[in-house]
C-alpha cells in the first residue's frame, strides 16, 4: 500500500510540472514564433531535470569541486517549486474563469502573456525574497514557569537553535551569525535540537572555521545537544568526533543533573535517515532527582506524546516550520504543535518547537524565519 501511494504521489508530481510547462508554452509561445514544441519541451524537460538532478546528485560525497553548481542549484530549486505551484494555479484559476465566462475562450493573446508572465514574476521575487530574509537570524523569546506558583523561583535563560544543516549549503558565514544571536542572549545553557549536519560531515567545507565559532559559545552550564533525522548516516561517527571537538555534549537517550538545579535530557532520533549508532531506547533519568525539573531535547515534535507528568519542558526542532510557504500549512495540519508554545493540559509537559536556524533544500525562507530561541524559564528553587 505504501509502495502504490508512494508511486501515486511521483506520478502527482510529474503531472504537475508536465502540465506547467505545457501552459507556459501555451501562453508565452506567441512570444517566440521560432520556438517549436518540441525544441521547447525538451528544454524544459533538461532544465527541470538538470536542477532536481543537481540536487540529488550534491548529496553524493565526494562532489566538492562541483559546489558552486550544486549551491546555485539550491536556489533555483526554491524557483521551480514555486513556479510549478503558481503556474498550475493560474491554469486553475484560468479554467474556471472560462467556465463562468469570466475571460473568453479561446484567450487572447495579451491575457495569455499575462497569464504565463505574472506566475514567474511572483515565483522570482518569492525566491529573492527567500533567499534574503533565510539570511536573517530572529530571535523569539518564550517565558516558561515551572512549578506551583507559590514556589520561589530562580531565572534560567536557556538559548534553543535547531537545524543548522550544516554541509552542502550552510556553511560558516550564516553558522557565525547564530553564534552570535545565541550569545546575544547572554544564554546559561544553549540547546541544539537536532539536524546540526545536512547528513554528511564530509560535506563540511572548512570543519576546522566550524568548530571554531562553536566554541565561541558563551554560555554559564554550555552546549548540549540531542540527535535529528539528518544526524545520521555512514559519516555519523565523524559527526560524534566534530560534535566533541567543537565542545558539544551530545545526550544519546541520557540525562544530567545540571548544577543541583534541574535535569536535562536528550533522545536519539525516533526515525534517523541511515544509521545513529544504537538505535533510540528508552531514557532513564538519573536517581534521587524526583524533585528536580526535567528538561528533554527531542529533535521530532512528533514524539511528545510519549512524556507524562514527570517531564516538565520538551525542546524541539525539526518542522522548520514549513520552511516556505504553502508548506507550513501541511506542517501544521501534521504536527499537534509544529512551531512554537504548546501544551495539551494541565498535566502535560510544556513544549517549545523551534522553526530553525538553517534551511534544507532551497537555503530561503517564505513566511517563516531562522531564529533562535530565546526561553527564560523560571525554576523552583530548592529549599
Amino acid at each position: 500500500m505504501k509502495l502504490i501511494s508512494l508511486f501515486a504521489a511521483l506520478a502527482a508530481v510529474i503531472g504537475l510540472f508536465a502540465n506547467a510547462g505545457r501552459k507556459l508554452f501555451q501562453w508565452l509561445g506567441p512570444l517566440f514564433p521560432c520556438i517549436g514544441p518540441l525544441p521547447y519541451g525538451i528544454a524544459y524537460g533538461l532544465a527541470v531535470i538538470g536542477i532536481l538532478g543537481a540536487f540529488i546528485v550534491s548529496r553524493v560525497p565526494g562532489n566538492g569541486m562541483f559546489a558552486p553548481v550544486f549551491y546555485v542549484c539550491h536556489y533555483l530549486l526554491g524557483f521551480i517549486v514555486y513556479m510549478v505551484m503558481l503556474v498550475n494555479l493560474a491554469g486553475l484559476f484560468m479554467f474556471l474563469a472560462g467556465l463562468l465566462r469570466i475571460l473568453p475562450a479561446p484567450l487572447s493573446c495579451r491575457a495569455g502573456v499575462a497569464a504565463g508572465a505574472i506566475p514567474l514574476f511572483l515565483s522570482a521575487a518569492l525566491s529573492v525574497y527567500g533567499a534574503v530574509h533565510g539570511a536573517v537570524i530572529q530571535i523569539k523569546p518564550y517565558e516558561i514557569q515551572i512549578g506551583g506558583r507559590t514556589q520561589e523561583k530562580a531565572p534560567l535563560r536557556i538559548a534553543l537553535i535547531s537545524d543548522l544543516h550544516l554541509g552542502y549549503v550552510i556553511g560558516g558565514h550564516h553558522l557565525e551569525k547564530v553564534i552570535d544571536a545565541v550569545n546575544s542572549t547572554k544564554p546559561d545553557l544553549v540547546c541544539i535540537a537536532g539536524d546540526i549536519f545536512d547528513g554528511d560531515a564530509t560535506a563540511l567545507a572548512d570543519a576546522g572555521t566550524l568548530k571554531d565559532l562553536f566554541l565561541q559559545i558563551d554560555s554559564v552550564y554550555g552546549v548540549y545537544a540531542c540527535l535529528g533525522n539528518h544526524d545520521a548516516g555512514p559519516s555519523y561517527d565523524r559527526m560524534m568526533e566534530f560534535l566533541s571537538e567543537a565542545g558539544i555534549r551530545v545526550l544519546q537517550d541520557e540525562a544530567v543533573v545540571i548544577d543541583s538545579r534541574f535535569v536535562l535530557a536528550g533522545r536519539k532520533d525516533s526515525f534517523p535517515i541511515g544509521g545513529q549508532g544504537e538505535r533510540r531506547g528508552s531514557l532513564e533519568l538519573p536517581e534521587r532527582t524526583e524533585d528536580l525539573p526535567v528538561i528533554v531535547m527531542d529533535h521530532q515534535p512528533g514524539n511528545i506524546r510519549d512524556y507524562g507528568e514527570e517531564t516538565d519542558l520538551i525542546l524541539c526542532g525539526h518542522t522548520h516550520k514549513g520552511q516556505m510557504f504553502p508548506f507550513n500549512l501541511i506542517t501544521d495540519a501534521v504536527f499537534d504543535v509544529d512551531y512554537g508554545y504548546y501544551r495539551a493540559s494541565v498535566d502535560s509537559p510544556q513544549v517549545i518547537v523551534t522553526s530553525g536556524a538553517g534551511t534544507w533544500g532551497p537555503p530561503q525562507r517564505v513566511a517563516t524565519d531562522n531564529e533562535v530561541a530565546e526561553i527564560l524559564v523560571m525554576l523552583p528553587v530548592r529549599q
